[in-house]
């Protein structure tokens, strides 16, 4: 944890040193700090996503909402680092679609739910 943090110190300040220079490569190294940030947590991720699966298939419930659900958390993160790279750059109208495109495929990919949520309530009711 300690050296990942030095490292995105380390990576931000030499930012802000390039940025006053080449605006564009300060940019791209700042995503590059970033992509090597996510590639070091990837064995983490999956030791949380194993756990995580093994905890939900005690409750006995079908394994596609648990995919469904990680599905989700993934298109939240990403959603939200290209949030913040496109706001970085100034493109605020980008940031916006990105958001826009994150909503929509959080409710695409949600729609199985809701279809099973119903189903639920009209048993219940009925």
């Amino acid at each position: 944890m300690i050296a990942a943090i030095a490292f995105c110190i380390c990576g931000c300040i030499l930012c802000l040193v390039v940025r006053q220079y080449l605006r564009p490569q300060a940019l791209l190294m700042g995503l590059a700090v970033c992509c090597m940030l996510i590639l070091s947590v990837i064995p983490q991720i999956w030791d949380i996503l194993d756990t995580a699966g093994n905890l939900f298939s005690l409750t006995g419930m079908n394994y596609d909402y648990f995919l469904i659900l990680c599905k989700a958390v993934g298109i939240s993160y990403l959603t939200q680092l290209g949030m913040d790279f496109c706001r970085d750059c100034g493109e605020n109208a980008i940031c916006t679609a990105v958001e826009l495109f994150g909503r929509i495929s959080l409710i695409s990919l949600s729609l199985p739910l809701f279809t099973v949520l119903v189903d639920v309530i009209l048993e219940v009711i009925g």
